[in-house]
């Protein structure tokens, strides 16, 4: 009898603890109601995802929302146009539309295609997904062909854009890539964000140029032979005055020496013009100096023309790297593609030559190209403010280069009188003469380059984290005491209930200890 209820009893202790293992085991989530979501998100292309959220409009915060674009956003803040477009849609009503790749448009590349492009190159690829202005999606449909981006130049063979529209879809091409927007992820009446699928890779960047041809050798011109000392010469136009001498060394003396004199006496009079030629010379000084004075006028348009800033540097004169800077960081080409195709005004603070002779030997070259392109883009106001506006800016004073932030790229304006002083927390200088000013470019001369803080200041160094102590881990026991009370029970995310940590480890002794009760009893 006894060793039958013996078996009984270990019977129900392998069924009751086959339970508990059973009970244990975390009920799992529902795997298709997971990716329903998924597809539906795809569906909607065309629906506009609501404001990033309260405050000034920012294209990260917008493209970290929908989520899928870390490449793009690394791109965005590496290359500086992040900060420069939240600062213009921050500081004025100028409009932009960006094109989107998302991470997956930037896996299709070629390996190492990013990697092998130079600062500069990426600052283009990335201005070459912006339009300069606010398109809707009715107004794709309608743009004219080649659309411009930041890029700049829409010339073939640089940046062109040409969109095309098939019913409700837009198609574009680069004359490399074909793409076509999926979706729209934000839109209001300053900023529309489309996502393309493809990245669009600019002719300028990827296409390899023909090389420049030598120039042809000029034809030499064969030496002339020295004149010697009573010999003729050949008969060429001369010939005329030099047989003179030799009918002269032969006739009689005097009436034949008569007629050489008046020859020369022309020589003696065509002197005096190069005399007066010079005084005009003297007054024209005059107006360079007072040139200086007047540092409040502005200079004659230089053409009528598209407006063009290098020519106009160029005209005025003594801008000579101000223009190599402006050229070689694509910033000429944006502002020339901005200033003529649409209604976008700025003012640019030129330093002359001499301002960069005053720079530390190697200042310029010791720059990468990002960090000149910020350069340049840190003289640049995006707005024009004529003389008397500066009285009523507001500092710091929004600039191309972006954020305003103490240690970035805060710029300071102050005005006593009718004098014009800028600060930029390293340089301090005063605003020369005005070089151009219409009603949208205004040009003004400053006698020191303008320093950014966030380039020229070097970045304190982020200190490691300290590690955090350790904690004693805690006896199982304790854990028991610390649940109320004293319940071992835990619920997991899932909602199911496990007993098999403690639940089981109580029961198993209790009946071990009933079996050995009942086997003495039986005994």
């Amino acid at each position: 009898m006894t060793k039958q209820a013996l078996f009984s009893v270990s019977l129900l202790l392998v069924l009751h603890c086959h339970c508990i293992a059973i009970l244990g085991q975390p009920a799992q989530a529902p795997a298709l109601p997971a990716d329903a979501p998924v597809q539906a998100a795809n569906a909607p292309a065309q629906s506009p995802v609501a404001p990033a959220g309260p405050g000034p409009t920012d294209v990260i915060k917008i493209l970290k929302k929908v989520g899928g674009f870390t490449i793009l956003i690394r791109l965005l803040k590496s290359t500086g146009t992040a900060s420069q477009l939240r600062g213009q849609l921050k500081n004025s009503n100028i409009g932009f539309t960006l094109f989107a790749p998302n991470d997956v448009a930037f896996s299709n590349l070629k390996a190492g295609t990013l990697n092998s492009l130079s600062d500069e190159q990426k600052v283009r690829l990335i201005q070459f997904h912006v339009l300069p202005s606010f398109y809707s999606v009715s107004n794709l449909q309608t743009a004219s062909n080649p659309v411009r981006t930041q890029a700049g130049d829409t010339n073939p063979g640089d940046y062109p854009l040409n969109l095309t529209t098939t019913g409700s879809q837009v198609n574009m091409s680069t004359g490399l890539v074909n793409a076509s927007v999926i979706g729209t992820m934000y839109s209001d009446n300053q900023l529309a964000v489309y996502q393309v699928d493809k990245v669009l890779l600019p002719l300028d960047i990827f296409v390899a140029k023909p090389p420049v041809p030598a120039p042809a050798p000029a034809p030499t011109k064969p030496k002339a032979k020295k004149k010697t000392a009573g010999t003729p010469k050949p008969s060429t136009s001369t010939s005329t005055t030099s047989t003179v001498p030799t009918v002269v060394a032969s006739a009689a003396p005097s009436p034949p020496q008569a007629p050489a004199q008046p020859a020369n006496a022309p020589v003696q009079p065509a002197n005096p013009p190069v005399q007066p030629a010079n005084p005009p010379v003297q007054p024209a000084s005059p107006p360079v100096q007072s040139a200086n004075a007047p540092v409040q006028s502005a200079t004659v348009p230089v053409q009528k023309g598209p407006l063009d800033v290098t020519k106009i540097l160029a005209k005025a004169g003594g801008y000579l790297v101000f223009i190599r800077l402006l050229k070689s960081t694509g910033v000429a080409k944006q502002l020339f593609g901005q200033l003529n195709n649409s209604d976008i005004g700025f003012t640019i603070f030129a330093p002359t030559d001499a301002a960069f002779s005053n720079l530390k030997p190697g200042t310029i070259n010791s720059l990468s190209d990002l960090q000149k392109t910020e350069l340049v883009q840190f003289h640049i106001l995006n707005t024009v403010v004529t003389l008397s506006n500066f009285q009523t800016l507001s500092n710091p004073v929004p600039t191309e280069a972006g954020d305003t932030t103490a240690g970035e790229f805060p710029l300071n304006v102050t005005t006593a009188g009718n004098q014009v002083n800028i600060s930029t927390g390293l340089v301090n200088t005063t605003m020369g003469g005005t070089v151009y000013s219409d009603s949208q470019l205004a040009i003004y001369e400053v006698d020191k380059v303008l320093l950014p803080m966030d380039i020229f200041v070097p970045k304190a160094k982020v200190a490691a984290p300290t590690p955090t102590p350790s904690k004693p881990k805690k006896n199982a026991a304790d854990d028991d005491q610390s649940l109320p009370g004293g319940a071992a029970a835990k619920v997991d995310a899932s909602g199911g209930v496990s007993l098999s940590r403690h639940g089981g480890m109580t029961l198993v002794p209790f009946g071990v200890a009933l079996a050995a009760f009942l086997f003495t009893k039986g005994t």
